[in-house]
């Protein structure tokens, strides 16, 4: 049987990077011109039924695909095809359960929901949209199967079927419904009909291309050692459940959130509308744009989860630490940047997006460049627990960091001279225990304790040189260029500096860029010995 070729861990995690960040670009096509379209009150009947799906989402579908991706990996390692298979029938069964029920619940509660959240309008949107959790449900096995067997191409293509089809058809079907005369309401609908459109195309390519990557799976084995299908539905569920409860808590924790900040900033004498514009602006502007690097750590992880279960299957601890310590070495050279990107230039970056609330935004966004570093962090940990077996313990660790945030908050917002600078303090906090805590328990609970921390000093260092030159090189090319146009020339030259300073100080590891597509020239290249 032909073999597909295996990607390393850092191919992995490069296609997945690239993908998310075209992916949020297209989102951001997406949604700009779309308000402006259907206005205000359609885009809060759009995202009055997507917020009711992204939260069926993660209840039914966040923790299966790492459980699928762990399982079938490890057994893939020890040789176990038939095992891989059973994984696929039994997920495949379990998901689409859950898909159905959670898209049919979602469509016969849509007129109780959109009359208690005093949006009934948003009716016709959530009928529209009910069937895509089936549909992404389907996807999960898939995505979840191709990533165990360390092949990160369908999952990224699929995101990329399903962000071209909301574009395309989500603005397409809106703009027809208003050109026909029918009111807001179902122009809405057309346009969250691209959702549900990309979850359709994205499920159809996805089991299209999952056959092919079966070819990677050896069938040798076929009459010899498998667990049965019973004991693979448990272990599944054991691993997926905590995971979901983790997501689920960060999620409960950020809606009380949404409603501490409010009714803190109330009690310190702010008006109600005022509290909403305030939250409103610190959330979809310097909360987004924090948010929007993160794309490549996820990316990251995604690949780092399958690779480090591999190795463990194989009882190849050697490998797993190496895995571990190229995703630490490759978190700080694109975190650090980031992070002080963010800091120094968070004015420019909020006008360069938006045209209203940047003066309020940007001192905020400082903040959050500091919880930016915190929140990598904690994304790779997760992975690494959970990779190792221990998906109990961010549980733990995510839990107790809500508890930090929500404390915190309620506390510095309370007082008159913080305000609403207490929220990304609370958010820094949040992430900051979580990491600390996960950290202790990776190296306390696994054999994936990173020892070279050490190495993290060099992207450091150039991220820092990178910060002085865009400190003293905005002002001056804003005033000869313009404001926007200056931050453009600005973000390019910082780039440029930064790899150009990584290289220099010898901040690129040879085994690193070894697992590279072409790594063996870009060694040479680099002069990496």
């Amino acid at each position: 049987m032909q073999k597909v070729q295996k990607q390393t861990f850092l191919e992995g995690a490069l296609i997945m990077a690239v993908a998310n960040i075209v992916v949020k670009v297209i989102g951001a096509f997406f949604k700009i011109p779309l308000k402006n379209l259907i206005g205000s009150d359609g885009m809060g009947m759009f995202y009055g039924a997507y917020n009711i799906y992204s939260a069926l989402v993660v209840m039914s579908t966040a923790g299966l695909p790492v459980a699928i991706s762990r399982m079938v990996a490890e057994s893939n390692a020890k040789g176990r095809g038939r095992e891989v298979e059973r994984i696929l029938s039994v997920s495949f069964g379990l998901l689409l359960g859950l898909g159905l029920f959670s898209a049919v619940l979602m469509a016969a509660a849509a007129k109780p929901l959109m009359e208690y959240q005093r949006n009934p309008d948003a009716f016709y949107s959530v009928l529209v949209l009910a069937p895509a959790v089936f549909f992404v449900a389907l996807m999960s096995v898939y995505r979840g199967y191709c990533q165990g067997l360390a092949n990160m191409v369908p999952t990224a293509v699929s995101q990329l079927i399903e962000a071209f089809c909301k574009l395309v058809f989500g603005y397409g079907f809106a703009i027809l419904a208003l050109r026909l005369g029918y009111d807001v309401k179902i122009a809405a609908a057309g346009a969250i009909m691209g959702v549900t459109l990309g979850t359709v195309f994205g499920a159809i390519y996805m089991s299209i291309r999952h056959r092919k990557v079966r070819e990677t799976v050896d069938f040798s084995d076929m009459d010899t050692e498998a667990r049965p299908k019973k004991e693979l539905f448990w272990t599944l569920i054991k691993i997926a459940v905590p995971i979901t409860i983790g997501a689920a808590v960060m999620s409960l924790t950020n809606l009380i959130d949404n409603f501490v900040v409010m009714r803190r900033l109330q009690d310190i004498g702010y008006a109600a509308p005022r509290t909403v514009s305030m939250y409103g602006a610190y959330s979809s502007m310097s909360v987004a744009l924090m948010t929007l690097p993160q794309t490549l750590i996820v990316g990251m992880t995604v690949s780092l989860i399958p690779a480090i279960a591999a190795a463990y299957g194989r009882k190849d601890y050697m490998q797993a630490r190496r895995n571990t310590e190229s995703a630490v070495r490759l978190t700080g050279i694109l975190t650090f940047p980031c992070a002080v990107g963010l800091y120094v230039l968070a004015w420019p970056l909020l006008n360069l997006l938006f045209t209203a609330d940047v003066d309020f935004a940007a001192p905020l966004l400082k903040e959050l460049a500091f919880a930016f570093v915190c929140v990598s962090l904690v994304s790779v940990t997760n992975a690494l627990l959970q990779a190792a077996g221990k998906e109990r313990l961010p549980v733990i660790s995510m839990t107790i960091g809500g508890v930090v945030k929500l404390v915190t908050n309620y506390i510095l917002i309370g007082i008159p001279s913080i305000a609403i600078n207490g929220a990304p303090i609370g958010t820094i906090c949040c992430y900051a225990t979580i990491a600390i805590i996960n950290i202790v328990f990776v190296y306390k609970k696994t054999e994936l304790g990173p020892r070279q921390w050490w190495q993290l000093w060099k992207p450091l260092a150039a991220a820092l040189v990178m910060g002085v030159f865009a400190h003293f090189a905005y002002p001056a090319l804003a005033g000869m260029l313009g404001a926007r146009l200056g931050v453009c020339v600005v973000l390019l030259g910082c780039i440029v500096l930064y790899f150009l300073m990584l290289w220099v100080i010898g901040g690129f590891n040879r085994e690193d860029i070894l697992m590279l597509p072409k790594g063996k020239k870009l060694a040479r290249l680099l002069r990496l010995k």
